[in-house]
């Protein structure tokens, strides 16, 4: 009874308190472009001076190969945020063999930047958006990527981006912060056209987590196994001191009581039966308490069974009976 009620009380009041993260400053980093791609030379198609819009299926070298480019970036903090930011634009072509399992990194054949454009830093508080313009030929891009393929005799084709490389370094949620983050517009190029795509929106959101510890909700949830127990030990002890008090009960009943109190925890792993008809073919093994029996169960993938009439507790498995009596008088019975 004693160690039914401690463990019951360990269940609802033992634990109290576990550890979990909690968010205690964040922020977020956007980046967004917007371009347009002005036509510039003669073309059965539009006059020179027509600005086309973001969105086209395909721009045509023909007709438009500059296009003017314009970014903005800005950092948003859960709380403040007083930071320089240095911008730097590149043009990245790699040649690169694409991984065919999931997960796997794909390999790289060569890489070749390209310098574009670098701003001096800025200074910029908490959600402060600063933007630069630039303009990039794409005709340019295009043979400065195919006289790399030509030098390396590697006519592959080959990915580029256009990357605006942005550091930010200063205080943020009064922490200081230095990390540097990548905005990049693909850039597809053909023969004749060449391709961009139209969204262009990008963030990325950093949190910074500290471990706190707090207090678990108790309930009797946590109780349902110890608590039948205790309770039933409560009634079986107050049982078992009446009877004693009175004279009245037997030794035998009292004994009863005990095995009941025993059998208890195993009540859900044990089922009602009868000893099978073909017990003298089967090889017989005796297991010295119900926990080592109830343990060989799990162990074997098998349920125990009870026979009430002759109060033994079995398992077959692979033509052997494992069994368990609880007393003498058991044993004799199924013997």
């Amino acid at each position: 009874m004693i160690f039914s009620g401690l463990w019951t009380y360990e269940a609802y009041a033992g634990d109290a308190y576990e550890e979990r993260e909690k968010i205690v400053s964040s922020y977020t980093q956007y980046g967004s472009y917007t371009y347009t791609a002005p036509v510039t030379k003669s073309n059965p198609l539009y006059t020179t001076g027509t600005v086309l819009e973001m969105g086209k299926p395909a721009y045509f070298f023909a007709v438009s190969p500059t296009v003017d480019v314009s970014f903005t970036y800005r950092l948003k903090a859960t709380d403040s945020a007083n930071i320089s930011v240095k911008r730097e634009t590149v043009i990245v072509a790699t040649s690169k063999e694409v991984a065919e399992e999931e997960g796997k990194e794909d390999t790289i054949f060569w890489q070749k930047e390209f310098p574009l454009k670098s701003k001096r830093a800025v200074d910029i508080e908490n959600d402060e958006p600063i933007t630069e313009k630039f303009s990039i030929n794409v005709s340019e891009i295009q043979s400065m990527v195919k006289g790399v393929q030509d030098q390396l005799k590697y006519p592959q084709g080959a990915t580029v981006e256009i990357i605006t490389r942005v550091n930010c370094e200063g205080q943020v949620n009064g922490k200081y912060v230095n990390n540097t983050k990548d905005f990049a517009i693909p850039l597809v190029m053909g023969s004749s056209y060449y391709q961009m795509p139209e969204e262009l929106e990008f963030n990325e959101s950093t949190a910074l987590y500290k471990k706190i510890r707090v207090q678990k909700d108790s309930s009797l949830s946590s109780i349902k196994k110890p608590l039948p127990i205790f309770l039933l030990s409560i009634v079986l002890v107050g049982t078992i001191l009446s009877c004693r008090k009175m004279k009245k009960t037997e030794s035998s009943y009292i004994e009863k009581l005990e095995i009941e109190q025993r059998r208890l925890p195993f009540k859900e792993l044990v089922s009602k039966g009868k000893l099978p008809e073909n017990i003298n073919f089967l090889i017989r093994v005796e297991i010295s308490s119900l926990q080592e029996l109830v343990d060989a169960a799990v162990d074997m993938n098998e349920r125990v069974i009870y026979d009430a009439e002759t109060g033994v507790y079995f398992i077959i498995h692979s033509g052997i009976i494992y069994v368990f009596l609880e007393n003498s008088k058991e044993k004799t019975n199924a013997s």
